[in-house]
C-alpha cells in the first residue's frame, strides 16, 4: 500500500515538470521559432544585423587608433568630433526616412486599415507622399537636436553658407526618397523584414563616410561608397555647414544627388505600384 502511494506521488510530482517542458516547447519552438522562421527575410536580416557590426567596429577601431584620427576631416579643419556629429545627424535622418514609410504600412497592416487606405480615392503615390510629411518633420527635429548637442556640449563650430546648406539638405532628402519607397514596398510583399532599410543602415555605417572618411577604406571599397547618395550628401553638407563652402566646391556632389533623385524616385514608384498590384491579385494586401 505504501509502495503504491509512493509511486503515485512520484508520478504526480513528475506531471507538473513534464507539463512545464511541454508548454515551453510549444511556446518556444512551435510558436516562437516556427513563426520567426516563417518570415525568412526577417530571420536572415536579423542574422546579418548580428554579424555586420563586428566589421564596422573593427574598421572604426582601426581608424581611431591610426594617425589620421588627429588630422582635419573633409576640409572642415575641426577634427573628428565635428566630422562625426554631422555624419551621425544626417545618417540617422536618412535611415529613419528609409524605415518610416515601411513602419507606417506595417502599422496599417496590423490595424487592418491598409486595404481601405490604399483603395481609397487618394492615389497610392499621394498616400506615400502625405505619409512622409510628419516623419520628415520629426526626423529634422532629431537631426537639429544632434547638431545642437554637438555645438553646445562638444565644441563644434558651424560656419554656414545658408543657401548652399538648404539646397544640400533638400537634395540629401529627396535623393533617398526613391529607395525609401522601395523599402516600404518590401513590407507590402514580405509582411515582416525590411531588407532595403536594414541593408542601407549597415551599408552606410560601413561605406557612407559617416564615422570615418571614405579615403580610409581600401581603394576597391572606396568605389562602393559612391553607389549611395548619402556619401555625396555628407560631403556637401559637411563642406557647407562646417567650412562655409558655397555652391562651387559642392556642385559635383549636388549633381550626383540630382542624378539619384531622377533615377530612384520613378523606379521606387513603379516598384510600389507593381508590388501593390501583385498583393491585390494574391489577396494578401490585408494580411500580416
Amino acid at each position: 500500500m505504501s509502495a503504491t502511494r509512493a509511486s503515485t506521488a512520484t508520478e504526480g510530482a513528475g506531471f507538473p515538470f513534464r507539463d512545464i517542458l511541454r508548454k515551453a516547447y510549444l511556446f518556444t519552438f512551435l510558436r516562437g521559432w516556427a513563426v520567426w522562421l516563417s518570415y525568412p527575410a526577417q530571420a536572415f536580416l536579423t542574422l546579418v544585423g548580428w554579424v555586420v557590426p563586428v566589421f564596422f567596429y573593427f574598421l572604426l577601431a582601426g581608424f581611431l587608433t591610426s594617425s589620421s584620427s588627429s588630422s582635419p576631416f573633409a576640409g572642415n579643419g575641426q577634427g573628428y568630433i565635428a566630422f562625426f556629429v554631422v555624419g551621425l545627424a544626417f545618417q540617422g535622418f536618412v535611415t529613419s526616412l528609409y524605415a518610416m514609410l515601411a513602419q507606417r504600412i506595417r502599422s496599417e497592416q496590423m490595424m487592418g486599415t491598409l486595404e481601405h487606405l490604399l483603395l481609397s480615392p487618394t492615389s497610392p503615390s499621394a498616400v506615400l507622399a502625405y505619409s512622409t510629411v510628419f516623419g520628415v518633420m520629426l526626423n529634422l527635429l532629431a537631426m537639429a537636436c544632434i547638431l545642437a548637442v554637438g555645438a553646445v556640449f562638444l565644441g563644434v563650430v558651424f560656419h554656414v553658407t545658408l543657401a548652399a546648406v538648404v539646397v544640400s539638405v533638400i537634395l540629401l532628402i529627396v535623393s533617398n526618397l526613391g529607395m525609401a519607397i522601395i523599402a516600404s514596398s518590401f513590407i507590402l510583399w514580405m509582411k515582416q523584414g525590411n531588407p532595403v532599410a536594414v541593408f542601407f543602415t549597415l551599408y552606410t555605417q560601413l561605406f557612407g563616410g559617416v564615422f570615418f572618411p571614405v579615403s580610409y577604406l581600401p581603394g576597391g571599397l572606396q568605389v562602393v561608397s559612391y553607389l549611395i547618395p548619402l556619401t555625396f550628401g555628407l560631403d556637401a553638407v559637411r563642406a557647407t555647414l562646417l567650412a562655409g563652402a558655397g555652391f562651387g566646391p559642392v556642385l559635383p556632389d549636388l549633381l550626383w544627388m540630382v542624378f539619384y533623385t531622377v533615377v530612384t524616385i520613378p523606379l521606387g514608384l513603379w516598384f510600389f505600384r507593381w508590388t501593390l498590384r501583385r498583393v491585390r491579385e494574391d489577396g494578401t494586401l490585408a494580411t500580416y
